[in-house]
């Protein structure tokens, strides 16, 4: 890590008693920083508002949360930022305490080199032999409680793939291990349904806003396996192809005009 700041202050530890080391009570977001500058602030911005309202977490004021990422950020030419904010510390058992105010965490770590090396040709993608559980109450939020990704990240370890394709219990494709993930079957490109399982990525969304033709639905493994070309994503490996799924080989072409059309979207977001 190359830099912390725990509610204003720059410090590197959290109280003992922090309801996201206890329960996971709380979210987070992760950006890529170029330039001194976070992409898609005001979408990460919304996003962490969004999932303290859900949560009925007492959120941070959005004027002084963006001033204090901008103010981050524009230390560092090329990182990773990520931001968590948790219910308040305090007391024992599941209720919060009574003021419901919130901890902010703002870190900022070195960016994966191997990202661009990948980019460039492709990622060796297969299916996770675990499942994804249904949780429509918290489906789409990236909340603080990922034991199943942990799981599942123990998993690819212990395999010589790059990611792992998971599906949920009930056999629909859902998503890669920290990335969402989209289909081009037929030249249509698709993306898994998240209503049950899994989280809503910011690079999922603005690639539906770009590309509003995207088809959002419920996929199983039979009809993915027809695909011409696969890619992952998410806000800091950007848009990601797959070489290989499964061991076959597949096209990257679209993918990587998607990407690249991304990479310049990304410069006039915000």
């Amino acid at each position: 890590m190359k830099f912390c700041l725990v509610n204003g202050v720059q410090e590197n530890h959290i109280g003992i008693d922090n309801r996201g080391l206890a329960y996971g009570d709380g979210i987070f977001t992760t950006a890529k920083i170029v330039n001194g500058q976070v992409q898609y602030l005001s979408a990460h911005v919304k996003r962490l508002l969004l999932g303290c309202e859900k949560l009925l977490i007492t959120p941070p004021k959005q004027a002084e949360l963006t001033k204090q990422l901008v103010n981050v950020a524009k230390e560092y030419s090329l990182a990773v930022l990520k931001v968590i904010i948790t219910a308040k510390s305090g007391g024992r058992g599941y209720a919060r305490s009574k003021d419901n105010g919130h901890d902010l965490l703002i870190m900022v770590h070195d960016y994966p080199a191997h990202y661009d090396e990948k980019a460039t040709t492709g990622v060796q993608l297969a299916i996770s032999q675990h499942q994804l559980g249904l949780n429509p109450m918290l489906a789409g939020l990236k909340h603080l409680n990922r034991l199943e990704q942990v799981l599942l990240r123990d998993e690819l370890s212990n395999r010589t793939e790059d990611d792992l394709l998971v599906t949920n219990l009930n056999g629909e494709v859902i998503e890669a291990t920290s990335a969402n993930v989209f289909f081009i079957i037929n030249g249509k490109l698709y993306t898994p349904d998240l209503s049950q399982s899994g989280v809503k990525g910011l690079m999922r969304q603005a690639i539906l806003q770009r590309y509003p033709e995207t088809s959002v639905k419920s996929l199983s493994l039979d009809e993915i396996v027809k695909a011409e070309e696969i890619f992952i994503c998410n806000c800091v490996m950007g848009i990601m192809p797959v070489a290989t799924f499964n061991g076959k080989a597949l096209t990257t072409t679209r993918a990587n005009g998607l990407r690249s059309e991304m990479e310049k979207a990304v410069i006039s977001h915000d």
